[in-house]
Parts: structure tokens; C-alpha cells; sequence
């Protein structure tokens, strides 16, 4: 006989058993005391060679040279000399400083004054009819230097700049942009300017020039700038200063920066200095990386702030206020072509020429504007034994150097070494290049 058999099921040992661990989930909070430290490896760091020295805060480190204070109204031949602390301010907010120039070597940026350059520059823009130059020259020779010169004679004189230190961001396509009628407005880049113009020039200045027309703008306010009124700017009442600060929001800053460029046109009590670097990218890249509604390239001149500077370039556009000035320097950096020999009048036009190698509608502003030349000598023998005297005493030579060899026969290889007086080559075979 078969016989039945019950098996009893339970889950009392399911339920004591351990409960499943959680999968790690992605917070970066440190569960236990050890604390990790970040390796370091290559490729890690952050920022590239250049900005990382120029930034480092090397020059606290230098030694002290004791330099003459740049003076513009006093200028002695050949001499190397050192900014003012107010001056450095100026320049820092204008942006007259380049990383590549290597001023981390000294404890504040330095300049070589000299008769062929400085002098020279500020004689021809006295003596100019058309107040309009071109500074030129091979890569290195001091063409930003000379312009940061420029600027701080534009502050002793109490002038104001407009200054663009750099022309590529104009055409590089990296902020926004957006169609207003004809031409194109680029918020961001308005922005900036503005905001450096009102920054680095004297509130004072700014506020004694009264405005010669009437606006009706556009005024951002609140915590998030989300709450916005219309601003009315009297004419003979209110002031420049008070145009800069106007919060325009970003569809509204096209009409500030317009209002802003008639103001220093048109006022006749304050000279002003309108200084563009890099000036040659703008000549050689007309038609920008932004692009239209067609997916083409669109033209510089169709810009707003692209139209400004080459209305003042051509004479469209003058300063009524006496000694004012246009001062555009080229870039070693850039590519060359065609269109700045034929708007200076230096090669005839050739309508067969492509495009990339010629923009016609570039020179032709330049021509009818008669902007002249200024080419950047390089160092004599003089000068290059003048800056090496200075690097002795900034402790930048080698002692090897200077025990074995005497300044002749140092001034002799070092202006062999940087190409017969380039300053950045005689800079560079100092310190990057120790033989």
C-alpha cells in the first residue's frame, strides 16, 4: 500500500537571511574618512603652457630694477622705462598686455622708449592730416608695445580710448548674434566694449560730456535683471556716464552701442584715441565663421560693430574733437594678402584676384579714409646693448655669460641671435633659449 507523504514549505530562513546590498550610485561624497588626493598626470593641468606662466604670479619672484616712470611729455632717447601704477590700471583694463610678451620676468611690465618708434609715432600723428595710421612691421618687433605707449599718452593727455585688443573675437563666431534690418548685432561683444570702455576710462571724463541728442532706452533692473523700463537721456542734461549705464538687455544693446559711437563723434570737448590690434585679421578673414539663414558666411561689413570701425577707418565716421585719432595695428600672427598694400596705396588694384587673396570693399575704405603707414623699425646695436644692461640688472642672464664674455661681445651674439634686433627674438634667446 502506497502511503502519502506531506513536505512542509517555509520561509523563515528566506527572511532571516541578509538583505541584498545596494548598487553604488553616483554621488561623489568620500562614504569613508580616507581622503583621496588627485594625481597629477600629463595632460592633467588645466591650462596650457602660455596662460599657466602668465598667470602663475612669476614676477613676484623678480628682482627689482628702479625704471623712470613713462613719460610721454618727456622722452630721452633711448631708455627703458616702467609704468605708473595708475597707468598699469589703464592698460590692464584695456587690455594692452599680451601673455606672449613675457613680463613675468620683471616685476611690472617694462618698455624700451626710443626716438625711431615712440617719438617718431607721436610726431606723425601730430603732424597727420588724415589722423589715421597703420602700425606695421614682422612679427615681434613691439607693434602692441608701441600701441600700449600709445594709450598711456592717450591717459597723461586726458584723452579717452576705445580700444579693441584683440579683433579676432569679431569674427570667430563664438557669441551670440541676431538680424536687425540690414545689419547683425552681437550682443556679447556690445556688451564687453561697453562695459571696458566705461571701465577703464575716467568717470570724470565721462560724465563732463553732456549728450547731444535725446534716447528713449531700454533699462534692466532688478535682482535677475528680469524687470525692464524705458530710460529717457536728455539732451544737454544728461551725461556719457550715464548712457554707460544703461543695462540694456541683449536685444536693446545694439541701440546703446550706436548711441555711444555718435556721442564720441560728434562731442568736440575730448579728444579720443580709437585703437584696433590684431588689426590685420580683419583684412585677411572678411567673412566671418557666423552664418545667415542661406548657411553662408557672413560678411564683416554687414556687422554692426565690423560697420563702426571701417566707417572710421574710411572718414565715414570722424571725431570733431581736436587731436582725436584712429590707430590700427597688424598682427604677425595673421596671414598676409593683398588688401592692406592696396589700401595703402602701395600696390595697384587687380580685379582679377580672388577674394581670399583680396577684399576690394576692405581696401577701398582704407584708400578713401588715406590712412598711412608707420613700420616698426627693428633694434640698432645701441638699443639691443641698452635692454641687455637692463636684463643684467633684472638678473635674467646667465652668469656664464657674463663672466666670460663682455657687453660688446654680448650685444654682438645677441643681435645676431634675434635676427638682427627683434625684441621678442632677443627676449627669447635670453631666456628660452640659453646657449
Amino acid at each position: 500500500m502506497l502511503r502519502i507523504q506531506a513536505r512542509n514549505f517555509s520561509n523563515g530562513a528566506a527572511m532571516q537571511a541578509a538583505a541584498k546590498k545596494k548598487a553604488p550610485g553616483f554621488s561623489k561624497a568620500q562614504s569613508g574618512g580616507k581622503k583621496t588626493t588627485k594625481r597629477v598626470t600629463a595632460g592633467s593641468m588645466y591650462k596650457r603652457w602660455q596662460p599657466a606662466v602668465a598667470t602663475a604670479n612669476l614676477h613676484k619672484n623678480a628682482t627689482f630694477v628702479d625704471l623712470p616712470i613713462f613719460n610721454p611729455q618727456k622722452m630721452k632717447g633711448v631708455e627703458v622705462n616702467s609704468f605708473s601704477e595708475h597707468q598699469l590700471q589703464f592698460l590692464y583694463r584695456l587690455g594692452s598686455f599680451r601673455q606672449n610678451q613675457f613680463n613675468e620676468l620683471f616685476t611690472r611690465p617694462v618698455s624700451l622708449v626710443r626716438d625711431s618708434t615712440t617719438k617718431k609715432l607721436f610726431d606723425t600723428l601730430e603732424k597727420s592730416a588724415s589722423k589715421r595710421i597703420v602700425i606695421t612691421g614682422e612679427p615681434g618687433v613691439g607693434k602692441t608695445t608701441l600701441l600700449a605707449q600709445l594709450h598711456a599718452q592717450a591717459l597723461e593727455k586726458k584723452a579717452l580710448v576705445f580700444s579693441i585688443s584683440n579683433s579676432e573675437i569679431l569674427t570667430n563666431g563664438r557669441t551670440d548674434f541676431f538680424a536687425e534690418g540690414e545689419k547683425y548685432i552681437q550682443p556679447m561683444l556690445v556688451k564687453k566694449l561697453l562695459t571696458k570702455f566705461a571701465k577703464s576710462n575716467s568717470k570724470e571724463l565721462l560724465q563732463s560730456i553732456t549728450l547731444s541728442d535725446n534716447y528713449k532706452l531700454v533699462h534692466s533692473e532688478g535682482k535677475d535683471l528680469s524687470v525692464k523700463r524705458n530710460v529717457n537721456l536728455t539732451k544737454g542734461k544728461s551725461t556719457l556716464s550715464d548712457l554707460l549705464n544703461i543695462k540694456a538687455p541683449s536685444r536693446n544693446r545694439g541701440a546703446v552701442f550706436d548711441a555711444l559711437i555718435k556721442e564720441l563723434t560728434t562731442q568736440t570737448k575730448i579728444p579720443v584715441y580709437f585703437t584696433v590690434d590684431n588689426f590685420s585679421h580683419l583684412l585677411t578673414t572678411p567673412f566671418t565663421a557666423y552664418k545667415d539663414t542661406s548657411n553662408k558666411n557672413i560678411h564683416l561689413l554687414k556687422f554692426q560693430i565690423g560697420q563702426s570701425i571701417f566707417d572710421l577707418v574710411s572718414g565715414d565716421l570722424k571725431f570733431a574733437a581736436k587731436n582725436s585719432c584712429v590707430v590700427l595695428a597688424t598682427s604677425g600672427s595673421d596671414r598676409t594678402n593683398r588688401t592692406l598694400p592696396i589700401g595703402l596705396n602701395k600696390l595697384p588694384h587687380d580685379p582679377y584676384l580672388t577674394r581670399y587673396h583680396y577684399e576690394p570693399l576692405l581696401a577701398e575704405k582704407l584708400l578713401k579714409g588715406k590712412c598711412e603707414e608707420f613700420e616698426v623699425a627693428k633694434l640698432s646695436k645701441i638699443e639691443v646693448a641698452k635692454l641687455i644692461e637692463f636684463y643684467q640688472k633684472a638678473g635674467i642672464l646667465l652668469e656664464k655669460d657674463l663672466q666670460n664674455k663682455s657687453l660688446e661681445q654680448l650685444t654682438e651674439e645677441k643681435y645676431f641671435l634675434s635676427g638682427n634686433g627683434n625684441p621678442r627674438e632677443l627676449l627669447k634667446s635670453i631666456a628660452l633659449y640659453p646657449f
